[in-house]
């Protein structure tokens, strides 16, 4: 039985190649909804894994070029992103997350 990344010997002359490590545990991707922030204001946009699982990465999606994330960060069972809109119209965020088993 090969080890994750352990190189294979197929007896055939050809160089040895590495072997793909499987994953331990699923790793789901979940948005949030979307969260109105107004012009020239900030807004907060949360998500939250499933029961039983644990955020391993996040981030967030924007609707439009005048918006961006002031902070975004793992917060708990989650993922918590702080907006801020320097345009003239309503813009949306959502907050992103990458969840997994421990």
């Amino acid at each position: 039985m090969a080890t994750a990344g352990a190189a294979v010997d197929d007896d055939d002359g050809s160089a040895d190649k590495p072997q793909a490590a499987e994953p331990l545990a699923a790793h789901n991707q979940i948005e949030g909804t979307n969260v109105t922030v107004p012009p020239g204001s900030q807004n907060f946009a949360g998500v939250t894994c499933p029961a039983g699982q644990v955020p391993t990465g996040g981030g967030f999606r924007t609707s439009g070029f005048d918006i961006y994330a002031t902070d975004s960060y793992a917060s708990g069972t989650g993922w918590s992103v702080f907006a801020r809109n320097t345009g003239t119209t309503a813009q949306q965020v959502r907050a992103v997350v990458v969840c997994t088993v421990p």
